[in-house]
């Protein structure tokens, strides 16, 4: 039988949800930016920016689907939200060399919380 979740589990599930949304909403930020550099011609290859606008996109429906997935404490949520914040946390550090340091320190630090708010909502069921 399942036990129900304490007030923090809760929370940490909570915050690693609105996180990763902030993550989706981050990335179709990004795809509707090369959209409008498709528009107006500056992109260098349109296939390239296309091709760009389509990964992004499958990726902000994934981030959408963790998002809600958190959300309601689904037991297969977690895995993704770890593996594409483990991917954000050595980005955000070789930003450090091109980035402001609010960004680049921004970027890992989101990571890191998400992968602890993760590992804190416990074990679901």
């Amino acid at each position: 039988m399942p036990q129900e979740p304490s007030p923090r589990q809760e929370a940490a599930g909570r915050l690693a949800a609105g996180l990763v949304g902030l993550e989706a909403l981050v990335v179709a930020g990004f795809a509707v930016f090369y959209a409008y550099e498709l528009l107006i011609g500056e992109g260098s290859d349109p296939v390239v920016v296309v091709m760009s606008i389509v990964t992004m996109l499958v990726f902000v429906v994934g981030l959408a689907y963790v998002c809600v997935g958190l959300w309601v404490r689904h037991p297969r949520a977690p895995a993704p939200a770890m593996a594409f914040n483990g991917l954000m946390i050595p980005l955000g550090f070789a930003m450090f060399q091109f980035a402001p340091l609010w960004l680049a320190g921004g970027v890992a630090g989101v990571g890191m919380v998400v992968i602890a708010a993760t590992i804190s909502m416990g074990r679901l069921d």
